[in-house]
């Protein structure tokens, strides 16, 4: 039997750097969008981040895009 691929929402993860901590290692925040849907292209995705990082305070660090599938028979 074959198995189905269905594309479920995605979520978008902003990180941001937020300085160091009192042994010298960096201090990151996420701040995550779900109900992304699954066929928005990468270049809008980032670019959305882009403008959620230019209201932020702190530096933009990282934008991940994680990708949901169910798998069904």
């Amino acid at each position: 039997m074959a198995v189905i691929a269905l594309k479920e929402p995605s979520t978008l993860k902003v990180k941001f750097n937020h300085g160091a901590d009192t042994n010298g290692k960096a201090i990151i925040k996420t701040k995550s969008f779900a109900n992304v849907k699954p066929t928005t292209l990468n270049d809008d995705l980032y670019e959305v981040a882009s403008a959620v990082a230019s209201l932020q305070e702190h530096d933009l660090y990282e934008v991940s895009k994680v990708d949901n599938t169910t798998l069904a028979e």
